[in-house]
């Protein structure tokens, strides 16, 4: 159900290898930005399908997932329910990897989770804190790594990190960025402790889409942070 109650269609966009030999891959689930109240999951301006597209291309099986909006949640005061509404949704691609796992050669104790801008903040708040979706609701295990691109600080459960401890955290940041600061990128970095590193694309703002380096600069430290805790760890650094 909607903002308005009324039942909706939830979709993704399904990114494979070709012609590769692996009998199963790793996957990383793709959850765009928009402020939660616009985007989805093939919008032009988000970075989401160029990382995608790339990742297919090194062996990862990639999805880029639509999640409820709200475009009425700041008038309204909904913010807490619109991002926990979002949350339930990245769970339940989370759940549809594992249920298809076989049909799509992936491995389901491999998983990246990776958002940008409000994005980023609904998978960081998913994975390291249990406000979103309680435990009982939602399984962590096979989720060994999460990317976030622009996002910002945890809002719940700040002072202690859930799920796996051995599960890992990229923070993609711009030192100019004005909707999302980078001193609450810094936050967010000393929320996490030894889960967390950060890397800083000076001079860039929120947006990473303008320029050959931000695409380059975000594809080089997502499949290098990639390779350390997630595929070398499945594939022997295959």
């Amino acid at each position: 159900k909607d903002y308005q109650d009324n039942s909706i269609d939830l979709a993704l966009d399904l990114y494979q290898p070709e012609s590769d030999s692996a009998a199963y891959r790793p996957a990383v689930i793709f959850v765009h930005g928009g402020g939660m109240y616009t985007g989805s999951k093939d919008s032009e301006w988000d970075p989401l399908v160029s990382l995608a597209t790339d990742l297919a291309r090194k062996g990862y099986v990639c999805l880029s997932i639509d999640y409820r909006l709200n475009p009425e949640w700041e008038a309204t005061g909904a913010f807490n329910e619109t991002m926990k509404n979002a949350a339930e949704d990245v769970a339940s691609a989370v759940n549809w990897v594992r249920a298809n796992a076989d049909t799509y050669r992936i491995n389901a104790d491999y998983i990246a989770l990776a958002g940008y801008s409000a994005g980023a903040e609904i998978v960081d708040n998913l994975y390291f804190s249990d406000r979103l979706v309680n435990a009982a609701d939602f399984d962590k295990q096979g989720i060994r790594a999460v990317i976030s691109i622009s996002g910002n600080r945890l809002f719940f459960d700040s002072s202690a990190c859930s799920g796996d401890p051995h599960t890992k955290c990229l923070i993609l940041h711009g030192d100019a960025d004005t909707i999302n600061p980078y001193s609450d990128a810094e936050k967010f970095l000393a929320q996490l402790g030894a889960q967390g590193e950060m890397q800083t694309l000076s001079g860039n703002s929120h947006f990473w889409t303008e320029t050959d380096e931000q695409q380059l600069f975000l594809k080089h430290h997502i499949t290098d942070f990639l390779i350390r805790n997630l595929f070398a760890n499945y594939a022997e650094g295959e």
